[in-house]
């Protein structure tokens, strides 16, 4: 099994559909404020997307963050996170359990990452219906083992950093 010790999330580019005007943007980003695991937030109307950075040592929670955009009355266009991810063999289905969580890996090649990666979070919630449906619903098959906690699905996405 893999150690994680120095593993964390720390933060999340995302995007919004639906944002027209600055007030729109500051409603966004008023509600994810109200999270306890946010650091900082910056909104970007322009592009309609945002960035988070997450307090260190703190639990996240990526449901949290979509509901908290639906909650402000807009839908999240996608969501991808970077993760500090010690050296790990990472193939397709490839499931770990992270903080009580199983994130499993759908559509990717093997590799071993070290260092800073990123997530692309595949779900009904993190994308828009007609992309997920189409894409993304006949590729989900869950695979983890410890089918009592909750699973995120993810891609590997492009590190921005």
């Amino acid at each position: 099994m893999p150690c994680f010790c120095f593993a964390q999330f720390k933060s999340v580019d995302f995007g919004v559909n639906g944002l027209t005007c600055s007030a729109c943007t500051r409603s966004v980003e008023m509600s994810i404020r109200k999270l306890n695991f946010i650091e900082n937030i910056e909104m970007n109307l322009t592009n309609t997307n945002g960035k988070i950075i997450f307090k260190k040592g703190q639990s996240v929670s990526f449901d949290a963050i979509a509901k908290a955009v639906t909650d402000a009355g807009f839908s999240v266009r996608y969501l991808n996170a970077t993760f500090q991810l010690n050296t790990v063999l990472i193939s397709a289905n490839h499931c770990f359990t992270y903080e009580n969580t199983n994130y499993q890996f759908i559509n990717n090649s093997t590799i071993q990452p070290n260092g800073n990666i990123v997530f692309k979070f595949i779900g009904k919630q993190f994308l828009p219906k007609k992309e997920f449906k189409k894409e993304w619903n006949n590729n989900i098959k869950p695979s983890c083992d410890n089918t009592k906690l909750k699973t995120y699905y993810v891609k590997l996405g492009v590190n921005t950093l």
